[in-house]
């Protein structure tokens, strides 16, 4: 049997409810609110015939809210918040507000971190539903087998979603506001080699299949991925000039495992004048290099995309990250093995090595942000502070005659 209320009845029914309601030891609980189950409490409230629902384990919390959000409604601050999915609205976000904003390389590591961190953990949650204690819970889980960079990633991509979200009023707030993760620990010294130290490299590296490329690291202060994207197309050899176009990129989860992307920022396209002595490494290594492809034939297998690289591993493959840093640590250790000291150097240790013996031999260092391809010569001065007060102490020093 079923039977109809008016909306008067309803009222009535409503507050009789409020008059009855107790919690589990028979205390009265505040108008609008009741018990649902043994912990839960549910506020509710109406407003120009729309039913506001809220609801919290925790009951002075509860009030806060339930209190909050009346006044939201009745001053005209709330919009309804969608049912849309996190999973929904992260493709959505994707494909409406970053494709076109970001690298492609940004925009597939976005997908993959997506995928497999935050898509089985909140993907079907609905969105308005997610609360800090999710992604807090989230982030902490991560931080027991992840590096603080891949949870800081994941923690950039969830609240961009939301602030977008935000924005568009399909939630009132964005809960990453209310979480943190570990602080980073502090970047190391940088690593640059003394002029001693360069010597032995380059004489210790002289067997490496990398070596000619030690050799253009150390003549222009490219970055690995720089170095290793760099195609014949992008030497100059006429005007001894070597254009900066890409990074290469290597993305694990997609179906081309290489990618060569963006530059990493805009003053990051440039062009760098080359040395005599790098144009005729340059030449010799590209001699070489055609020699090696007719020798090995049809065992020469370069990635799609990638056949006329500058810089090749075995079989004209494109060389990875790892195989740098491997073989320059097999490298310091033939030179420690023979008694000589050398830190630990890493591939971007070339960079600064370069751009230190710039500045040691008088280098502007306006002129060594564009051939670094810094943002700002800020940015410049920051990283090679170690550099300049001894050049400082140079400059002043030149004063001395006027004395």
């Amino acid at each position: 049997m079923y039977m109809v209320l008016s909306s008067k009845c309803w009222r009535a029914l409503e507050n009789w409810r409020d008059k009855m309601s107790t919690d589990n030891n028979g205390k009265k609980l505040p108008k609008g609110i009741r018990m649902r189950g043994k912990e839960l409490y549910e506020a509710r409230f109406t407003y120009k015939g729309e039913t506001y629902v809220l609801y919290n384990t925790n009951l002075k919390l509860l009030q806060n809210e339930l209190a909050a959000k009346r006044y939201e409604v009745e001053h005209g601050f709330y919009a309804k918040e969608s049912n849309v999915t996190v999973d929904s609205w992260f493709h959505t976000w994707m494909e409406e507000y970053k494709r076109n904003n970001v690298k492609y390389g940004t925009y597939k590591v976005y997908l993959d971190e997506y995928k497999t961190h935050i898509q089985e953990t909140l993907g079907r949650r609905q969105l308005k539903d997610v609360r800090g204690e999710h992604i807090q819970k989230l982030f902490n889980d991560m931080a027991k087998r992840y590096s603080h960079t891949t949870v800081n990633l994941v923690r950039v991509i969830l609240s961009g979603m939301y602030t977008q979200a935000v924005r568009n009023g399909m939630v009132l707030r964005n809960p990453v506001e209310n979480t943190s993760i570990k602080k980073k620990k502090r970047k190391r010294k940088i690593r640059v080699m003394t002029q001693e130290e360069q010597k032995l490299f380059m004489r210790y590296s002289k067997t490496s299949q990398f070596y000619d490329l030690y050799i253009v690291a150390l003549g222009t202060g490219m970055r690995s991925g720089e170095l290793r994207a760099l195609q014949w197309s992008d030497i100059d050899f006429d005007n001894k000039i070597i254009h900066v176009n890409g990074t290469l990129k290597y993305v694990a989860k997609a179906r081309e495992k290489y990618m060569i992307d963006e530059p990493k920022s805009e003053t990051s396209k440039r062009d760098i004048p080359m040395l005599e002595n790098l144009v005729s490494v340059l030449r010799e290594h590209r001699k070489h290099q055609l020699a090696t492809r007719m020798l090995l034939g049809n065992k020469w297998r370069p990635e799609s995309g990638f056949e006329n690289l500058v810089f090749t591993g075995s079989f004209g493959r494109c060389i990875s990250e790892t195989a740098l840093y491997e073989d320059m640590k097999k490298i310091r250790a033939q030179i420690r093995e023979d008694g000589h000291v050398f830190g630990e150097h890493t591939p971007h240790s070339l960079r600064h090595t370069f751009a230190t013996r710039g500045f040691e031999r008088g280098i502007p260092p306006k002129v060594m942000q564009e051939i670094l391809g810094h943002k700002s010569i800020t940015m410049t001065l920051d990283i090679y502070s170690h550099v300049l007060p001894d050049k400082k102490a140079e400059e002043i020093n030149k004063l001395a005659a006027m004395f």
